[in-house]
């Protein structure tokens, strides 16, 4: 996918972020400081890194049950019809 079709996915974010608010709050929580780092091969790639915040690089625990990661795609999907994997970075 090209730059393009990130840059349309950043600026609907938002409405994935409420769609998926509205579907599981947990999921939110988890994904809602992500931030967008790539979209290639229908494979998006997240990062919960934020230099403004922090003087050295931070990880977050991200659960491993599928419903979450399966409920942001699926909040993808019903935004903007696009069909993706999740990657965390």
């Amino acid at each position: 996918m090209s730059a393009d079709e990130l840059a349309a996915l950043k600026a609907r974010w938002n409405d994935v972020l409420f769609y998926l608010e509205s579907q599981s709050r947990v999921a939110w929580l988890l994904y809602f400081d992500a931030r967008l780092v790539s979209l290639e091969d229908d494979v998006l790639t997240i990062d919960f890194s934020d230099p403004q915040r922090f003087d050295q690089s931070q990880t977050y625990p991200i659960s491993t049950d599928a419903r979450h990661s399966d409920a942001l795609l699926a909040a993808v999907t019903a935004v903007t019809g696009q069909v993706v994997t999740l990657r965390i970075a």
